[in-house]
């Protein structure tokens, strides 16, 4: 009987340990989509480094708004810049 018990707590244990790593990864997502965009531009080193302040820069229709450095095209300093999207396919650069 202990046997069994120890059994169905492992694996409950295994199931929730999943459930928010899937979670995390998908809270992750809009970020992966954010530096995929800036690279197929031509950045290198992308960080995503918050989000900025209310107000500034992007739409307010934008679902998605990052403050990134980088090092831009033909650059060898990293620049700061605010990438934003209304959901995770349409990104554009403020």
């Amino acid at each position: 009987m202990k046997k069994t018990s120890l059994i169905i707590l492992t694996a409950s244990l295994v199931l929730a340990l999943l459930f928010l790593l899937f979670s995390f990864w998908q809270a992750l997502v809009p970020d992966f989509s954010a530096i995929n965009y800036l690279e197929s531009k031509g950045y290198s080193s992308v960080r995503i480094l918050r989000r900025p302040a209310e107000g500034h820069g992007c739409s307010p229709d934008d679902e998605y708004r990052f403050v990134f450095d980088a090092i831009p095209p033909q650059g060898t300093q990293r620049v700061e810049g605010i990438v934003c999207s209304g959901g995770e396919v349409t990104w554009y650069e403020e």
